[in-house]
């Protein structure tokens, strides 16, 4: 079904009255139903960036030719002497989006071609706080890490593996775990992949998993009402898988964890259960104490309605009512675990926005106080009397790199994103010079990232080696997203777009 501009245009006061464009909760099957996924498509396409790719290689009239591709005809090669072949399939823009928007398909393995590459159009989307023009796309490979037998059926969870170039060699290892209330496939996923060219740019392979969720909203039947502690699991697992087979992509290292909102939680379990397996931590508006969360809600301090919805489906009954005693709020409090329990944690790049209403910032304080062994004590009034747009605080004394947090007093949930700057409810940044400090926020997580890499590297070696892979040219730093729907991208086409190059 397709619809005009101007029937478009009639819509839009229906659909903001209804809330389906509050990016938070809009997941709504009849909406997409109702405009059609290639109609949002069309308007998302406007918003691609303009980023280089890596050649491959073909045999025209008898040369080797260095061609970037646009196409899957042919036979492909890997190198500029055409001996090594390459599978590579063309992956259009309106597949990627009705993917991205099937349920049954994102991130269940349908339709992988075994060892084939190609150029996902979504890492391409140019909706984050900082433009992705002047970036390499990266390739991307898709594979199945975990299978696992459930109540009902087989759960087969997919990993994509990005990379600058299919044989890039000499890059430094990334798990990259996506957003959506630990429920959602669909619009964590797709800021995460926002996110993705920045790291991949900087000489990283970013290993991304899916993983199993709580309730029905996504996935496939098998994959889907899972126990939370079924979730860490997953994210174990893909740690496992990529300490067994990063080698076989072209990267080494003990890996760094990446993650927004709740994909910003497992991150952490990871970093925090499994300290010697991880080289640090970048955390985007993570939930990070579920004592606290209960605690604030049970004293109607917290009262976010998303927020308590997704805390009944994490806890398995109601908030208000339950014990903070439960063994899974404490293993899932990871301030008072890293206060208690000492360590040689890993050191961690928090970015959390104040104005945040679905994770509070105190969440990112109080991990922030642990790590560097201050008490933990109530914050709220803290943040609230912030006066600079951001606030750089130290976390650690000794660590090198020092764990940071990034206190973005403008930021929102997904302070990464922004999907218009001229429309203050789609740029959860905050108004442009909050944006140009989350852009310069995330720029600096990614030096963060590579320095926690080379020194993880040192320090099981004794050295003081320069791991800086040999493919890459210099580190550039754009910005992601977190929980975001495609159906927010048809606001684009109402509202000019007056980006600054960040």
């Amino acid at each position: 079904m397709k619809i005009s501009r101007p029937s478009l245009r009639k819509l839009l006061p229906l659909l903001f009255g209804l809330g389906f464009f509050n990016t938070a909760v809009a997941q709504s099957d009849t909406v997409t139903d109702l405009l059609g996924n290639q109609l949002v498509c069309n308007l998302a396409e406007r918003e691609l960036a303009d980023m280089s790719i890596e050649p491959l290689y073909q045999v025209v009239n008898g040369q080797c030719n260095a061609i970037e591709p646009d196409g899957d005809a042919g036979a492909w090669f890997s190198d500029d002497q055409c001996t090594s072949p390459l599978t590579y399939s063309r992956t259009r823009f309106e597949d990627y989006c009705a993917s991205a928007s099937n349920r049954a398909e994102l991130g269940n393995g349908v339709g992988i071609r075994t060892d084939s590459w190609t150029l996902n159009p979504g890492n391409r989307l140019d909706l984050g706080a900082r433009s992705l023009a002047g970036l390499s796309q990266p390739y991307m490979q898709r594979l199945i890490y975990r299978q696992v037998q459930t109540a009902r059926g087989r759960c087969d969870l997919e990993m994509r593996i990005y990379k600058k170039h299919p044989t890039a060699s000499g890059q430094r290892s990334m798990i990259a775990l996506h957003g959506g209330s630990w429920t959602s496939r669909s619009f964590g996923y797709l800021g995460l992949e926002l996110t993705v060219p920045q790291f991949v740019d900087a000489g990283f392979v970013v290993y991304s998993p899916f993983y199993r969720l709580l309730d029905d909203t996504d996935s496939s039947a098998a994959c889907n009402q899972a126990d939370f502690n079924e979730i860490v699991q997953d994210a174990n697992a893909a740690l496992d898988w990529v300490l067994d087979n990063a080698s076989q992509y072209g990267s080494s290292g003990t890996p760094l964890v990446f993650g927004q909102s709740a994909g910003g939680h497992l991150a952490l379990s990871l970093a925090v259960n499994r300290p010697s397996a991880v080289s640090g931590a970048v955390l985007m508006y993570p939930p990070t104490d579920f004592t606290d969360f209960l605690q604030r809600v049970q004293s109607n301090a917290y009262t976010n309605p998303q927020g308590l919805s997704i805390l009944e489906r994490v806890v398995g009954t109601s908030p208000e009512n339950a014990s903070v005693s439960l063994p899974l709020v404490g293993e899932n409090s990871f301030p008072a675990r890293v206060a208690s329990e000492g360590g040689d944690w890993p050191p961690m790049f928090i970015v959390q926005g104040s104005a945040d209403e679905l994770v509070e910032a105190r969440q990112a304080v109080r991990l922030c106080d642990a790590l560097a062994d201050r008490t933990l004590a109530e914050v709220n009034q803290e943040i609230g009397n912030a006066t600079e747009l951001r606030d750089v605080i130290n976390c650690s004394n000794a660590t090198e790199p020092a764990s940071e947090l990034h206190l973005i007093q403008q930021g929102q949930h997904a302070l990464d994103v922004c999907i218009n700057p001229n429309v203050a409810d789609l740029c959860f940044s905050g108004d442009s010079a909050s944006r140009a400090l989350v852009a310069q926020s995330i720029g600096e997580s990614v030096d963060f990232a590579i320095a926690s890499h080379q020194a993880n590297i040192q320090a099981a070696s004794g050295t003081n080696t320069n791991d800086t892979p040999t493919d890459v040219m210099q580190s550039v730093s754009t910005g992601g997203g977190g929980a975001l729907h495609l159906l927010v991208l048809l606001l684009a086409l109402f509202v000019p777009k007056r980006r600054q190059g960040l």
